[in-house]
């Protein structure tokens, strides 16, 4: 032991301290990895994004079979004010998938609805492609920067033997913009 200043030090502190200042402690490299995505701006959905489609009502007798429907509604949803470079846009589909046909689209449930009844949509183009939940349409941006998807739908019973009541789903678009 040292007496300095009127202090015990003892070695083993010292020699400690020492170590410490001299050998410095290294801690390892941090990666941080950023990254980003530039992409297009989004067009302008007309209409503030919702559509009202009244399909033509349709009678009880004429979905008493199987895979039986009503007459078609033709509407469009429309975006404008796509930026410049925008060459297409293709929507997704989502929405509740009916339990009797997983193209198309469940009806509501409850007092006052109808039974046995789902909502068919499809491109008014291609009466083959129901654009039921997770599929997708693709159009082209038009020269006056424009998008518009041509659509159609109808009321429709996969099983047959629909009871009389209201229609009503809801089917959610989401646009990709290329």
């Amino acid at each position: 032991m040292y007496i300095y200043k009127n202090r015990i030090l003892n070695t083993t502190t010292i020699v400690t301290t020492f170590l410490l200042f001299s050998l410095g402690i290294n801690a390892a490299p941090v990666t941080v990895n950023i990254t980003g995505k530039v992409i297009a701006a989004a067009c302008t959905i007309d209409n503030s994004g919702s559509y009202d489609v009244i399909m033509p009502d349709v009678t009880a007798a004429t979905l008493s079979g199987a895979n039986t429907y009503g007459g078609w509604k033709e509407f469009e949803v429309t975006l404008s004010n796509c930026p410049a470079g925008t060459t297409s846009v293709t929507a997704k589909f989502s929405g509740t998938a009916d339990g009797n046909d997983a193209n198309k689209y469940a009806n509501t449930t409850g007092t006052g609805y109808a039974t046995n009844v789902s909502v068919q949509v499809q491109n008014r183009s291609c009466t083959v492609d129901d654009k039921g939940n997770n599929s997708t349409m693709t159009v082209n941006v038009d020269a006056s920067k424009k998008a518009t998807f041509d659509l159609q739908a109808r009321p429709y019973s996969t099983p047959g033997n629909a009871t009389v009541g209201n229609i009503k789903t809801v089917a959610m678009m989401d646009f990709t913009y290329n």
